[in-house]
């Protein structure tokens, strides 16, 4: 058990599993770590954890490196790829980036206390997965649906009301195509989450010049995952014959479905 104090212990996860779990073939973990080792926290519980130099991950360089986006990025990176080798094979519980503790021991004694909300959440994610649905309008692509449709040249005073006619016209129509657009997605991510168990949602907003209607996160049985694929498709389509984009990401760890985990 680790008690050194040019180090600390650092979690990627928690994993369910009746036998010790194997770290063979896991990926290296965040730079400047040191090896995985599991920790059995509780019968059946098992921490991912590793040594993590103070020099590298304690408090100041750690408020260094989050100015840094890259290095945010690359530890975000080796931190997810643990995480889903794990959650590949076992009920799995990420943990957050940057989770530390100044010793095995008070790692073990946080899961402890938090036991009780740590098996309900397993139990709730136990044979599911998250899968992440993005619905958005390209302003392009609702610009050329949009384009007036050619017509006779006016003249003089007419030619100025037919412009100021035709601006009308367009704003109504993409006021009307958004609306649609809307109800369209709403329909969609009710039929999507009939097939879920949990759903997460997060505030849809402008994204790289398009507008991001739906941004969320299902919580689906891995029973149910070839309908859900199926009815994804479907709906893409009939989104798609509208001008929006539905992006589907995953099968993921459930990370939006573990806050209450510890």
């Amino acid at each position: 058990m680790k008690t050194s104090r040019d180090s600390a212990t650092y979690l990627y996860c928690l994993v369910q599993a009746d036998r010790r779990p194997s770290v063979a073939g896991a990926p290296r973990g965040l730079p400047g770590t040191r090896a995985l080792r599991l920790l059995q926290a509780a019968g059946d519980l098992w921490l991912v954890a590793a040594d993590a130099p103070l020099t590298q991950y304690g408090g100041a360089p750690i408020e260094r490196g989050l100015r840094d986006l890259d290095w945010v990025a690359l530890r975000g990176a080796a931190h997810a790829r643990v995480v889903e080798h794990f959650a590949r094979r076992r009920t799995t519980l990420p943990m957050k980036l940057f989770t530390l503790f100044t010793e095995d021991a008070r790692a073990l004694a946080d899961v402890g206390a938090g036991e009780p909300r740590i098996r309900r959440v397993l139990d709730r994610v136990a044979g599911r997965h998250e899968w992440g649905v993005r619905v958005r309008l390209d302003a392009q692509l609702a610009r050329r649906h949009l384009r007036p449709r050619p017509s006779a040249r006016p003249s003089g005073a007419q030619a100025g009301t037919r412009f100021l006619l035709g601006k009308k016209h367009e704003r109504d129509a993409a006021q009307a195509l958004l609306r649609e657009g809307r109800a369209a997605v709403e329909a969609a991510f009710e039929a999507l989450g009939r097939l879920a168990d949990a759903t997460r949602r997060r505030p849809a907003t402008e994204l790289e010049g398009t507008r991001l209607l739906l941004d969320a996160a299902l919580l689906v049985p891995a029973s149910r995952a070839p309908e859900f694929k199926r009815l994804i498709r479907r709906r893409a389509r009939e989104l798609g014959a509208k001008g929006y984009r539905l992006e589907l990401t995953g099968p993921w760890p459930p990370y939006s479905f573990v806050v209450d985990a510890r």
